[in-house]
């Protein structure tokens, strides 16, 4: 199986997040992929605000099924920028929320997650 490109992944993206569909749109007219997956982090932190947590796991799914298929530069964005917003989730969450939440992640994702809070710690 070939890797996905940025173009592809935002198909993908645009598929699954059909609620910022626009906003994913204008940001792939220019290229700006690591904008794109700002704005699926904005998106889920919208979501955790109002409540619909429950949601957010099958949509982090779709980023992990991304990562372990992406191409370097995919992978790269996922790691440096959706992951990175796993510990502002965090602190928007109770401590059983985020338990129920963090169960749902995939495994790969969750290696990124506790490789980076390990570094943060050196």
């Amino acid at each position: 199986m070939d890797t996905i490109n940025e173009n592809i992944a935002t198909d993908y993206i645009t598929a699954h997040y059909k609620e910022i569909n626009n906003e994913i749109r204008q940001l792939s007219n220019h290229k700006n992929f690591a904008g794109i997956l700002q704005a699926v982090v904005n998106f889920l932190k919208s979501q955790l605000t109002n409540g619909q947590i429950q949601k957010i796991g099958e949509r982090i799914k779709v980023m992990g099924w991304l990562h372990k298929r992406g191409n370097d530069y995919v992978r790269f964005i996922i790691e440096n920028l959706f992951v990175r917003s796993f510990d502002s989730m965090k602190k928007s969450c109770t401590p059983p929320q985020w338990e129920d939440l963090y169960r749902k992640f995939p495994l790969d994702l969750k290696k990124v997650y506790a490789a980076q809070k390990a570094m943060a710690y050196r």
